[in-house]
């Protein structure tokens, strides 16, 4: 087994998973996701409602549609420009995405909640000093909180 083959076992996701995932993570690249699945739209507009420059706008589309997020047509009324919006793949994407996320929020949520109960069952019956309760509670709040932000 040579180095790429224990590279390609190690990694959770292929290149390409890892690369859409990336695409995803930009918080500008998002706000056009957004924008475009509510309805499709040029690049002007995308401008406006994001407050970035064409340009930033320009090389973001070129990404996404590089990878086959957006889809792009030419729109001739009443002038010239082009109109993107989001291609079925990547509305069912990013629902998978919204959706397994969401579950997996859910399903931590609830394991954190379940140590909270088991740290202060152990408080009350003298398994833990108040300090270790303390902490533990600290830490477990934080990471619900944590899990709960928006």
């Amino acid at each position: 087994m040579n180095s790429k083959d224990t590279e390609e076992e190690i990694n959770l996701l292929n290149k390409t998973q890892r690369a859409i995932m990336a695409i995803l993570q930009d918080e500008t690249r998002c706000k056009i996701l957004a924008s475009l699945n509510t309805i499709p739209s040029h690049p002007d507009v995308l401008v406006n409602e994001i407050g970035v420059s064409r340009t930033a706008i320009e090389k973001h589309l070129k990404q996404l549609l590089a990878f086959g997020v957006l889809e792009r047509r030419t729109q001739t009324f009443p002038r010239l420009r082009y109109v993107y919006s989001l291609t079925l793949a990547a509305q069912n994407l990013i629902d998978a995405i919204s959706i397994s996320s969401d579950q997996f929020i859910t399903s931590t949520r609830e394991d954190f909640q379940e140590k909270l109960t088991q740290t202060e069952s152990a408080f009350i019956f003298n398994v833990i000093s108040k300090s270790e309760y303390d902490q533990i509670k600290k830490d477990l709040i934080d990471k619900i909180n944590k899990l709960s932000e928006d």
